[in-house]
């Protein structure tokens, strides 16, 4: 058998729903890193973890299993989260025999909005909860005043249009949004305040998207990582989940960017990693 499969999970509007699973073949844990990706609902694709990191995962001895997700504005949040648990349900069920594993014990792995994600997993939404959680510079709520209003840092980016936007919205759901395309799409719903209102129904409330601190109380083992200075989620919100999750450990890095691992050479993000794998086997 390929260390590497590809396989279909489910569909949204006759689009297809697919994941990835990477075999690990050395030093193997029998768990497997679920992995959200990033891009604030709006862009991104599954596979956009660099393959370094990847490696990292697999030599450290997890298999690496990574899913589609229909993203915003086409699709609402409601059918997001339906459908990232979708995903892993079927990994739940599905996984011992289509890949030949052991086990479908596993630990999921999300970064910004693909963190997001895998906190609001746990409010019912998964057959079996994972073993941990890894949210590398995440939120757990849509109700943090800098989601709701204009953002001050993307004010300081060339005002979008709304005419040159239209184009980059379609009339079907969509799972891989390049962020030559789409980030323009972000950058103007956080410049208009829009953002969060973008994600779900009229009628919705977003307390339906957000954990309270009773439901954080019983998250599984996290694993945290944010830098002071990042300007798209504020610091202190992952330093308010490090005072409130019962099992965790954070990693605070300093001045840098949000998505501060995109860049594989800095220190800062290969001591991350290594932090990351060395507490993961501790849970």
């Amino acid at each position: 058998m390929s260390n590497k499969m590809t396989i279909k999970y489910g569909e949204i509007q006759n689009l297809a729903l697919e994941a990835t699973f990477i075999r690990s073949e050395t030093n193997r844990k029998e768990k497997t890193i679920i992995y959200i990706h990033g891009g604030g609902l709006v862009y991104g694709n599954r596979l956009d973890l660099p393959e370094v990191y990847i490696n990292q995962l697999l030599d450290a001895g997890y298999d690496f299993f990574t899913l589609d997700y229909p993203l915003a504005p086409e699709s609402k949040l409601s059918e997001i989260i339906q459908s990232a648990a979708n995903g892993v349900n079927w990994f739940l069920e599905h996984a011992i025999p289509a890949f030949g594993i052991q086990t479908n014990e596993y630990i999921l792995f999300g970064r910004s909005s693909g963190a997001f994600l895998c906190f609001l997993l746990n409010k019912g939404y998964l057959q079996q909860r994972p073993k941990a959680i890894v949210s590398l510079y995440g939120y757990h709520s849509l109700m943090n005043s800098a989601f709701k209003g204009p953002s001050q840092h993307y004010l300081k980016f060339p005002r979008m249009e709304t005419s040159a936007l239209t184009r980059l919205i379609g009339g079907t759901p969509l799972v891989n949004g390049s962020i030559e395309k789409r980030y323009a799409l972000y950058v103007y719903y956080r410049q208009t305040g829009k953002w969060v209102y973008q994600l779900v129904n009229p009628n919705e409330s977003l307390v339906n998207y957000s954990l309270i601190k009773d439901e954080l109380l019983t998250l599984p083992p996290t694993f945290l990582t944010a830098s002071t200075a990042d300007q798209d989620v504020p610091y202190e919100i992952t330093d308010s989940l490090s005072e409130i999750i019962p099992n965790n450990e954070l990693f605070t890095v300093n001045g840098l960017e949000h998505d501060y691992d995109r860049n594989t050479n800095l220190p800062e993000s290969q001591q991350l990693y290594v932090r990351m794998i060395k507490w993961l086997e501790t849970v």
